[in-house]
């Protein structure tokens, strides 16, 4: 995966404008190459047609008619190898499946911006577990 000096590609998933724009300009500012999406649905459409693979997926778990948590299986199950971080104010714990390899990290709202940049930047420098399937994701009705 490339880091931000290799011009990783980020998507920004997040149904509140203001906070969706703040942080599309913040990762934009350190050099990442950032789409962005207002729902899931539009985060999948976004993807399958970005002419640049999608190296991270920084998405709000709470969201309208697709929760993080769906969308993150949906684009893992798609786009084998993507990265994904969770933000969220109703959950401070990685979602894991004990019968799946590794975690999604997920960044508490309210955040500080180098706080998720840092946690962008360890999430892209981290290789993916051999077999990585969306079965390490919770189930999507599970979370808040």
């Amino acid at each position: 995966m490339p880091t931000k000096s290799g011009k990783a590609t980020i998507m920004v998933v997040d149904d509140e404008v203001s906070l969706r724009q703040m942080l599309v300009r913040q990762l934009r500012s350190e050099g990442y190459n950032v789409v962005e999406a207002g729902y899931g649905l539009e985060a999948l459409a976004v993807a399958r047609s970005s002419s640049e693979p999608i190296d991270l997926v920084l998405s709000d778990i709470v969201m309208p008619g697709m929760i993080g948590t769906e969308l993150a299986q949906r684009l893992l199950a798609e786009h084998p190898g993507i990265r994904v971080v969770l933000m969220s104010a109703h959950t401070l714990e990685p979602l894991v499946d004990p019968s799946g390899p590794g975690n999604v990290p997920v960044l508490a709202k309210p955040f500080e911006g180098q706080k998720m940049l840092a946690l962008v930047e360890l999430t892209l420098n981290t290789t993916p577990a051999a077999g990585q399937s969306t079965s390490r994701l919770a189930p999507s009705g599970d979370q808040p």
